[in-house]
């Protein structure tokens, strides 16, 4: 016969099979039937990303020119270009490690793949490495087996096979290679074909390969992966403009002190390294330190929420997303199959298996006899044969299942046959007998004096997106005569009906709740059928007044622009495909939203790494964890939610280290250049300023990351990626906290003037330092500090205390002295730099007091 393969017409004898000559020649052709595996970035390509960042070039540039003063001028003393180059190292260091988070997807595809498989070739089977098969080999499959490649069913037995790693689909793929694909077929739709890496549940059949290698539905997502690059989060981006404009503010603050130094008639030594010390004053260099720390503790509480989140910025992103694209699988369901309805409709009052008085249990025990698992099992390949056990062990007692059971003797069986879609059992109860059919009830041979009502009552379910069993039964006097499966199956009493379902978690109703308190919409995203996905999406609250539901055809239908338009207007899509999910993510990340996407099966992979959070389930495919950003242990809705609440909380105190920080950089810088202009010289020197931003700075700041959510923080709309990081104000308390910084060092400085250079800068040093440590408790919240325990951010008092300890020591102990450039200051000279150093939290105080902080 022939056939067209990748456009090409080629003869195929089914008989025989392929030649090896053939084979070889398509090998050639079509390549070996594997995925393309990119290889990870080298270390010295991490470290030219990292080197980019202009606050490290300044720095580097710093240590430069400090190590060229330091040799000409002092070379016994390289301490400040050493200092100033470790602050480089760890920077580097921590960009590096953030980058680091290596791409496995597609080696974890890889590990997917089948090793051996059955080939006919030159008209005999032939075990051979799954490699070498291409286009057109004949391929046996049976229970147990992993298919190859993608493949058209030649023919096939009670085939059924899972394809929930790609389609979504909970419930096995039966087959048919009779079936004709229609132009909008999903590929769950497709059951004349198999796809690679799926698994065949039960049955056997013979298939001829179509696909190989890149070019299989697999293939394809590898390809997805390959080309979505991973997108830069929020904070990232705020941080790298940020770091631009402080980074521009340092260049420029050194040029200007150089320039005033030349026209002062200043040494150009002296003038170099007042540049230095307004570049490191500009430079907010353990900010990346401190961001790092407080994503690092967000990450710790996640994991302790069932929250493994992969990537530091990911903490902060999903603090801002606005929408969350949930599967609805074990994510929101149960992934459970559950009988949630039982309607019994025929008379069972006459029959022999009227065991109870209650007819919902008569009916549950006869679905029970029509299947064919033990009572109480609890694993099946068939979830719905699994549903109706556990519905049993709900409603009766063990003795009373026991006692039931012992009045039956199974005489006869007629298997499950997935055309026939029914099976029945005959049983022998005393002296009668009676089969018992269970399956679809259009396939079910009802006496018809009640047909409609049935009917009726039938779709009453299936509107509600239960799947419909119906189980009948008819009872013989003697054993029947001539046993067949006509006979059995025919004329039957309808016993009633059981509806089944995948139901919604009982957190899902509450987490979807919170998540659109906090302005964050939900949205269902699908394999399944569009009328269980809407039911579902309904019960939960997800499809609300005034929004709609889409299957993948529909889809399919708009283009990227059109989609986007009307994006909004949807919360449920059904039937979807790889290319569908990641279109419908990168539809509403085009109208600014900050989407997260769940998964678990590889074809969720592509999806998961275009959207701002990719949230795998601990449950799912390797391939789907290492395309994530963040993993859910427990695979819940309710804790992506309650990551939400950690990251906005880590995103707000990273904004109290910000106000802490950078007053204490403006300041620092505004000192430095109103004494270059006054011609009071350097202040403070390089060394000095960074041990103020380590040490009361740095240290401190960080410990506002384990501040304590606040209660109102979910009762607030997420903020924008496009928006400042300085956004409500921040920016104007931050010029507002220098300002009296800087006039209260200014102070400390004129103090110091009437004694000498080095009491000035040692009281300019004490001032800086000490105001910072106390400015750390003005940022904790917007109350006042009086009215807060003051251990309940043990960590912050402890850093705080060592900080002001530090400082106090470092200016007083002779080797430090002589190290740093202090001098013992007087008694007199003590109250001043404390009474200033605790002027910016009485200001504050006074604020909060009258409300207008």
């Amino acid at each position: 016969m022939t056939k067209e393969i990748f456009g090409k017409e080629v003869q195929v004898n089914e008989k025989m099979g392929l030649s090896k000559e053939e084979v070889q020649r398509r090998l050639e052709e079509f390549g070996y039937n594997q995925l393309e595996i990119r290889t990870g970035k080298k270390f010295f390509e991490y470290l030219k990303e990292t080197v980019k960042d202009i606050t490290i070039l300044i720095l580097i540039f710093a240590t430069i020119l400090s190590g060229y003063i330091a040799f000409t001028v002092h070379p016994d003393d390289f301490s400040e270009p050493i200092v100033i180059f470790s602050v480089v190292l760890l920077n580097i260091y921590l960009s590096i490690r953030q980058q680091k988070n290596a791409e496995k997807s597609m080696n974890e595809l890889k590990k997917m793949s089948v090793s051996t498989s059955k080939v006919l070739r030159d008209g005999q089977i032939k075990e051979i490495e799954s490699t070498a098969i291409v286009p057109d080999d004949i391929i046996q499959l049976e229970l147990g087996d992993r298919i190859p490649a993608d493949a058209k069913i030649l023919s096939c037995s009670n085939f059924f096979v899972d394809e929930s790693f790609l389609t979504g689909e909970s419930e096995p793929s039966e087959k048919n290679p009779e079936y004709i694909p229609l132009e909008h077929d999903s590929l769950g739709d497709r059951k004349e074909l198999v796809f690679s890496s799926s698994l065949v549940v039960t049955g056997k059949a013979k298939v001829r390969v179509e696909k190989t290698g890149i070019h299989t539905e697999i293939g394809k997502i590898s390809s997805l992966i390959n080309n979505e690059a991973a997108n830069t989060a929020p904070l990232q981006l705020k941080m790298q403009k940020l770091g631009k404009a402080l980074g521009f503010v340092a260049i420029l603050a050194g040029f200007f002190a150089i320039g005033i130094g030349v026209i002062k008639g200043l040494p150009l030594e002296t003038s170099i390294m007042t540049a230095i010390s307004m570049a490191v004053a500009a430079i907010p260099e353990v900010l990346p330190v401190v961001v790092t720390i407080s994503l690092a503790v967000g990450m710790s509480n996640m994991a302790i929420k069932q929250t493994i989140v992969r990537t530091p910025s990911t903490v902060e992103t999903i603090g801002g997303v606005s929408v969350i694209c949930s599967d609805k699988t074990g994510t929101i369901t149960e992934n459970r199959m559950t009988v949630k309805c039982v309607s019994p409709l025929g008379d069972l009052s006459n029959t022999v298996f009227n065991i109870t008085e209650d007819k919902e249990k008569n009916l549950l025990f006869l679905f029970y006899l029509a299947s064919s698992i033990e009572a109480n099992a609890t694993v099946s390949s068939n979830p719905t044969e699994l549903a109706i056990s556990k519905a049993l062990a709900e409603a009766f007692t063990q003795e009373e299942l026991t006692n039931a059971a012992s009045t039956v003797e199974k005489v006869y069986e007629v298997p499950f046959d997935s055309k026939r879609k029914r099976m029945t059992v005959l049983y022998k109860v005393k002296e009668q007998y009676i089969s018992v059919t269970k399956g679809a009830f259009d396939r079910l041979n009802i006496i018809n004096d009640k047909q409609d009502f049935y009917l009726q009552e039938h779709d009453k379910l299936a509107e509600q997106a239960y799947r419909v069993l119906a189980a009948a039964y008819k009872i013989y006097e003697n054993f029947p005569t001539g046993i067949s499966d006509d006979e059995l199956e025919c004329s039957l009493n309808l016993a009633g009906f059981v509806g089944i379902m995948d139901p919604a978690r009982a957190e899902s109703y509450q987490a979807v709740a919170a998540a659109k308190q906090a302005g964050i919409e939900t949205v269902m995203i699908t394999g399944d059928h569009l009328l269980t996905a809407e039911k579902i999406a309904e019960d939960v609250g997800i499809l609300a007044e005034g929004k709609k539901a889409m299957t993948g055809a529909d889809l399919n239908k708009l283009g990227d622009e059109e989609l986007a338009a009307v994006i909004q207007d949807y919360r449920v899509f059904a039937r979807t495909s790889p290319e569908d999910k990641i279109r419908i993510v990168k539809a509403f990340q085009s109208n600014d939203e900050i989407v997260a996407m769940t998964g678990d099966g590889v074809n969720d992979a592509p999806a998961l790494k275009a959207a701002d959070v990719g949230i795998a389930m601990g449950g799912g495919t390797e391939v789907a964890k290492e395309a994530s950003d963040m993993i859910l242990a427990d695979d819940n809705f309710a804790t992506i939610v309650a990551a939400v609440e950690e990251g906005r909380r880590v995103y707000s105190n990273i904004r109290k280290s910000l106000y802490a920080m950078l007053g204490c950089n403006i300041s620092a810088l505004t000192i430095v250049l109103i004494s270059l202009l006054l011609g009071w010289g350097a202040p403070v020197t390089a060394i000095q300023l960074l041990i103020i931003k380590v040490v009361a700075d740095g240290i401190p700041g960080f410990s506002l990351s384990v501040e304590p959510a606040d209660k109102e923080g979910m009762k607030y709309p997420p903020i924008s990626k496009y928006e400042s990081i300085f956004l409500n104000g921040l920016l104007l308390k931050i010029i507002e906290i220098s300002a009296v910084f800087t006039g209260v060092t200014l102070i400390a400085i004129l103090v110091g003037q009437a004694q000498s250079v080095e009491i000035t800068r040692t009281m300019t040093f004490i001032v800086l330092g000490l105001s910072t440590i106390v400015h750390m408790y003005n940022c904790r919240s917007t109350g006042s500090i009086f009215k807060m325990d003051f251990l309940s951010n043990s960590l912050l008092a402890a850093t705080t205390i060592a900080g002001a300890l530090i400082i106090i020591l470092l200016v007083n102990i002779p080797v430090t002295q002589q190290i740093f450039g202090f001098v013992t200051i007087s008694l007199i000279n003590w109250i001043w730099v404390l009474g200033l150093s605790i002027f910016p939290l009485v200001y504050i105080e006074i604020k909060k007091y009258f409300r207008l902080f």
